[in-house]
């Protein structure tokens, strides 16, 4: 569709071949076995057969060790505050059972309390 007002620029005629091209691998392989060759030095990955730079492999794998050491500090952190909450809860638990008991004794019969979820 030509509109009268646009004029092309001068020279600007049909794009030459794109002179790029990306060679696609079929799938991806996650390396999940490597074989290390002491002779040659190298890191081969026995699933596909690609040739590892030792260099990236210890540095992907330094980075996921030191990911799990950060995740499992978090977790220990929040255990132990989840510890500390349910030991007060607890306490608190106590504390109102033997309010329940006082109570009991004050109003000289039996006082029916019930204990859950109001619905």
């Amino acid at each position: 569709m030509a509109d009268d007002n646009v004029t092309q620029f001068p020279g600007a005629g049909e794009l030459p071949p794109c002179p790029l091209q990306i060679k696609r691998a079929q799938g991806f392989c996650t390396h999940p076995e490597i074989r290390l060759d002491d002779h040659t030095r190298t890191v081969e990955c026995t699933h596909c057969g690609a040739t590892l730079d030792p260099f990236d492999f210890l540095r992907k794998n330094a980075l996921t060790l030191q990911q799990a050491w950060m995740s499992h500090s978090v977790v220990k952190q929040d255990l132990a505050r989840l510890v500390e909450r349910v030991t007060a809860l607890k306490k608190e638990e106590a504390k109102l059972k033997a309010r329940i008991v006082t109570a009991k004794k004050k109003a000289g019969g039996e006082v029916v309390i019930r204990v859950g979820r109001s619905e």
